[in-house]
């Protein structure tokens, strides 16, 4: 369980989770993950998200978005499927997240005892008070969080949620 796990791998997941029909859909033997990503982003600005910055792309082949990047609309995503399906199976996300189960999540996480975590933001991210945030998995904060995460792991079946600040 990482309380950290990374905002823009989450995002990257609400980019290309659902993309369709922008750009051939064979990957070329020669073609980099990055160049993949780089058309995605191209694809996604032409297609109503003109804002979109770009990423950073780790070894992994896998996008990294700036703090803040809102996530694309459905249109966008529709529009550039095809190129998200170029991207080998080790550069994509994991997928869209689950809102309603992150939802059920918080819902949960209150009923363990934890009565200010908050419902996730659009991105499926907790913006979590002062007062859940732990810099270190020990004492007693962390501890009543982690019985909280254990007792609701049924809502949370990657075992990562997204912090965001």
């Amino acid at each position: 369980m990482n309380l950290t796990h990374i905002p823009e791998i989450l995002f990257s997941a609400v980019l290309v989770g659902s993309l369709l029909a922008c750009g051939p859909g064979v990957q070329a033997q020669a073609e980099a993950p990055a160049q993949i990503w780089h058309e995605l982003v191209v694809c996604a600005r032409t297609h109503g998200d003109p804002t979109l910055p770009d990423p950073t792309i780790d070894s992994q082949g896998l996008a990294h978005w700036p703090a803040g990047t809102v996530a694309p609309s459905a249109t966008t995503i529709a529009a550039c499927q095809s190129i998200y399906n170029r991207l080998p199976a080790s550069a994509r996300s994991s997928g869209v997240p689950d809102i309603q189960m992150a939802i059920k999540f918080a819902q949960c996480m209150r009923q363990q005892g934890l009565t200010d975590w908050p419902d996730p933001q659009p991105d499926g991210s907790y913006r979590l008070p002062a007062d859940l945030q732990v810099s270190a998995k020990t004492g007693p904060m962390w501890n009543r969080i982690k019985a909280g995460w254990d007792a609701c792991a049924a809502f949370d079946p990657s075992g990562h949620i997204s912090v965001t600040q």
